[in-house]
């Protein structure tokens, strides 16, 4: 039997991880990243987070890590939450490319996706997670992930915005029903 939630889910909150050793998927945080983590626990409280999303990445994992204990909840890894593809090797940083894709977003190399199937990717993990029997859930993910949507919502993000998006960096997500409708950044300690 499918959940019916007694009234809408209408926020998320999206988290690009914290300052990473590298690109890789078992690559974990950096020192100032943990530290980071950690400070990122009562800001979560505030905001009576009740589930915790995760990209398979281990720096996504460890970024929401000290929350979920703090919290005592479980962390549900979800493939659709990973970071951007941008060919068949993986995620590897190429900014001319990266650059492009704010432009021209059906863009990929062989066996990666466009900005646009990536942001499709995001908004279907959105709307399957509005199902569930959480009301103010957090997804840990990816700045190219976030910057994906991001532009494909406001025609004046793009990838100086990008560039400048920090470390962890969170966004609150109104929806109806997993229909994205806003994304607002919020300001961390």
């Amino acid at each position: 039997m499918d959940f019916v939630p007694t009234r809408p889910t209408t926020t998320m909150f999206l988290l690009r991880h914290a300052e990473a050793e590298g690109w890789g998927l078992s690559d974990g945080l950096t020192i100032e990243g943990a530290q980071a983590s950690e400070a990122l626990v009562p800001v979560f409280q505030s905001l009576e987070i009740d589930g915790v999303f995760t990209s398979p990445a281990i720096r996504a994992r460890e970024t929401v890590q000290p929350f979920a204990d703090a919290a005592g909840l479980a962390l549900t890894t979800l493939p659709d939450l990973r970071e951007h593809q941008t060919s068949l090797q993986g995620h590897i940083p190429d900014d001319a490319l990266i650059e492009r894709r704010f432009k021209e977003r059906n863009l990929s190399r062989p066996g990666g996706e466009s900005f646009n199937d990536a942001a499709t990717r995001l908004r279907n993990a959105i709307k399957s997670l509005s199902r569930r029997p959480v009301y103010a859930p957090l997804l840990s993910t990816h700045g190219g992930l976030i910057a994906s949507v991001m532009s494909a919502l406001y025609s004046d993000f793009g990838y100086d915005q990008f560039l400048q998006m920090p470390r962890p960096a969170l966004f609150k997500v109104t929806h109806n029903h997993g229909t994205i409708r806003e994304i607002q950044p919020l300001t961390l300690p």
